[in-house]
């Protein structure tokens, strides 16, 4: 059976703030540089501009925007509500007069306080290949980005970029690829969840082939998903970031430290929970607030749970990155005492322990990596703030969609 997939990658440009990847924060900046950076007002308005997206009229292309904007804004435990307005950018953008609307590709001026959110059809991938080179087109479905104040808490505008040629992509692909770089925008970190982390795009197991294919977040660094819904990974991610008046009676807490055999903490390991009764993953990176504490937090509906552990895919560095530590191969997520393979927190009879997730309530673990359950000195998980934003912008989450066609040729 012949599959295929998108790769997804991340590019960030003078940037002056932590990464930090995996089914929560993008970006960490704030006073102390562990607070999670997000819109400061949750009602986002993106404004489409008045020109066609390849086959699709302003009017379709349009349509697509607000569908991929729904996925999100469905999620009734998170306060994010993107609207798409159509009335204040009344001009097709194309190459001749995008530097108007976005910034100059070679950094020289941002238009971050311009007071517009830009949604740019490229048409023909002419302002693509501007901005990343001739022919980067043919490969890149789009981009998104938003700004923010060094030290500051909050985003203070974005833009994005979808590419109007034909790609050959499915029109759920393509909504769902445009979602996964509106995740972006708001500070959506990409996800690994339960994902068999030995997936590769050559060879077996092949990216999109270890599980169901509803399985897989949105967020997750190949767009391998083909149901137009969020996974649990993405409500409770979005939930976490945006939350909604209910969000606290809505989910419970499973926190702690991820720790080596002498209670060490391990940093940038993929740390996930899934409920025993539904199969809702839940994942974060240890240590993904720069604690180096090897702390986590999972947000998770009621039920009951395992706890496990793996290291971060080495196939998802650089622009696929998931977490703070994997912008590279030499980054603490690939390196001793990486690679660990599955952990899954034990009870002291055999069985894997099953944890009691109620709403409104925290239930501490700290995971070793044998498998146990240890007591260590409390920290605290919460980031402080306390940044202004200021006249220095960074320009930040600059994120391509590269469509490169895999296909898998191996019978099943």
């Amino acid at each position: 059976m012949m599959n295929s997939f998108r790769l997804t990658t991340l590019l960030s440009l003078v940037t002056s703030s932590s990464l930090a990847l995996a089914g929560g924060p993008l970006v960490l900046e704030g006073s102390n540089g562990n607070t999670p950076v997000t819109y400061q007002d949750p009602n986002i308005t993106i404004h489409a501009e008045a020109g066609p997206l390849g086959s699709l009229n302003n009017a379709q292309a349009n349509t697509l925007m607000r569908e991929a904007f729904d996925l999100w804004n469905s999620v009734d435990t998170a306060t994010i509500n993107l609207a798409l307005n159509e009335g204040l950018i009344d001009v097709d953008i194309d190459i001749d007069n995008f530097l108007f609307f976005l910034p100059d590709p070679n950094g020289s001026e941002s238009k971050a306080d311009d007071g517009r959110n830009p949604t740019v059809y490229d048409d023909d991938g002419k302002i693509i290949d501007a901005f990343f080179g001739d022919l980067a087109s043919d490969s890149t479905i789009g981009f998104a980005a938003s700004f923010f104040s060094a030290n500051g808490d909050f985003f203070i505008e974005g833009y994005a970029v979808i590419n109007g040629k034909d790609l050959g992509l499915t029109s759920t692909e393509f909504k769902l690829l445009v979602a996964h770089e509106i995740g972006h925008l708001i500070g959506m970190d990409h996800s690994q969840a339960n994902i068999d982390n030995n997936e590769t795009d050559f060879g077996s197991p092949f990216i999109c082939s270890t599980d169901s294919l509803d399985s897989y977040p949105v967020m997750y660094p190949f767009v391998c998903r083909d149901e137009e819904t969020l996974h649990a990974d993405d409500i409770s991610a979005i939930s976490a970031l945006y939350p909604a008046a209910n969000f606290a009676t809505s989910f419970g807490i499973i926190e702690g430290r991820f720790v080596d055999e002498n209670g060490g903490a391990i940093l940038g390991a993929n740390i996930w929970a899934e409920n025993t009764t539904t199969g809702d993953v839940v994942s974060i990176v240890s240590d993904y607030l720069l604690q180096g504490t090897g702390f986590y937090q999972l947000h998770l509906t009621p039920g009951t749970y395992t706890l496990h552990a793996n290291s971060i895919n080495p196939l998802f560095n650089g622009g696929s990155s998931i977490g703070p530590y994997s912008l590279s191969l030499t980054d603490a997520s690939f390196i001793a005492p990486h690679p660990i393979t599955e952990v899954t927190l034990q009870a002291e009879v055999a069985g894997a322990e099953m944890i009691s997730v109620i709403a409104s309530q925290t239930v501490t673990l700290n995971l070793s990596v044998t498998g146990n359950s240890v007591e260590l000195e409390e920290i605290s998980g919460g980031g402080s703030g306390g940044g202004t934003i200021s006249g220095l912008v960074s320009l930040i989450l600059l994120s391509l969609l590269a469509a490169g066609r895999r296909f898998n040729t191996n019978k099943n």
